[in-house]
């Protein structure tokens, strides 16, 4: 390890998880080993439903902080943007309760834009730059439903590669102006990568606060509302047609009748908004966290 990278992480990671929730301003309970849950959003607003929308965890020495679908970050770069502190230096003196400058009393002054912001589309046409190949979730969809038809529809979608092994899926709203990005690490295998957490760019707390449902820029009939974006892909890929995603099983907004091709542990939450597809009931395989992505997997491996 470099001394860059030692003076990066040069606190104690356990004590400052442990006062994290002082840090941060915030009310947290742990959720799991050297894991701290709360609801807000990574700015520190707080969220009107999810009592874990927010995560702080230790990983490679360090300690994280991260928004489900949203960004992450390291707790210094937070106490940088959102905490008070002037800068590195000053984040871990607030880490190691030695900040003298700031004479802080655990009070958090949020950095957030009020005025609605989108994404200039030339950052779009950059993205789109970045060879599709290095993405793994890319290949792994090109093996399963040729090249062709996913260049197709990534395109249809806006979906681009981050050139570091990252698939990037952008929103954008019915009027074409695009919201925000949300970045996600996958496997060869097309599985999400765990140990990789999801990100974004162009975040809540900078003023991009739209969040519209991913495919929604797209015109024409709707086929479905899936959650994740992957399986929207999945599903254009193989059935054709417009599908849109929430991103997250909590963000269901009014489908407007649009059947519901939920995810089997969102069924009963989603039921509450619309009528549910019963996508299942002919796949054996199908597991208690399964969704209409995986059947279509299986379809393509094991069902011809």
């Amino acid at each position: 390890m470099g001394s860059s990278d030692s003076f990066r992480f040069a606190y104690d990671p356990v004590a400052a998880l442990r006062n994290a929730p002082k840090l941060l301003g915030m009310e947290l309970h742990q959720c799991g080993p050297n894991r701290l849950c709360g609801g807000y959003y990574i700015n520190g607003d707080p969220h009107p439903i999810r009592r874990d929308k927010l995560k702080v965890y230790i990983w490679k020495g360090g300690v994280f902080i991260s928004e489900e679908g949203g960004d992450t970050m390291s707790i210094t770069t937070w106490l940088q943007r959102y905490g008070g502190a002037h800068d590195y230096k000053d984040a871990l003196k607030m880490i190691k309760g030695e900040s003298q400058a700031l004479h802080w009393d655990g009070t958090i002054t949020h950095v957030r834009r009020s005025e609605l912001r989108h994404v200039s589309p030339d950052v779009l046409v950059g993205a789109k730059a970045f060879d599709l190949n290095t993405s793994p979730l890319f290949r792994h969809m090109c093996r399963l439903f040729g090249e062709k038809k996913v260049r197709e529809v990534w395109d249809m979608y806006n979906v681009t590669a981050n050139g570091r092994g990252g698939t990037v899926f952008w929103y954008l709203n019915p009027s074409g102006q695009i919201c925000h990005d949300k970045v996600v690490y996958y496997g060869e295998d097309g599985h999400r990568k765990r140990d990789l957490p999801m990100g974004r760019q162009f975040r809540i707390g900078d003023g991009y606060t739209e969040n519209p449902m991913f495919g929604s820029h797209l015109t024409g009939d709707i086929v479905g509302i899936l959650e994740s974006e992957k399986s929207c892909l999945y599903a254009s890929c193989y059935y054709g047609g417009i599908w849109l995603g929430t991103g997250g099983k909590g963000n269901l907004k009014d489908p407007g009748g649009i059947p519901l091709y939920p995810d089997r542990d969102a069924e009963e939450a989603w039921s509450l908004h619309g009528d549910c597809v019963d996508w299942y009931s002919d796949w054996p395989e199908c597991g208690d966290h399964s969704d209409l992505g995986d059947k279509i997997e299986w379809l393509c491996v094991f069902g011809k």
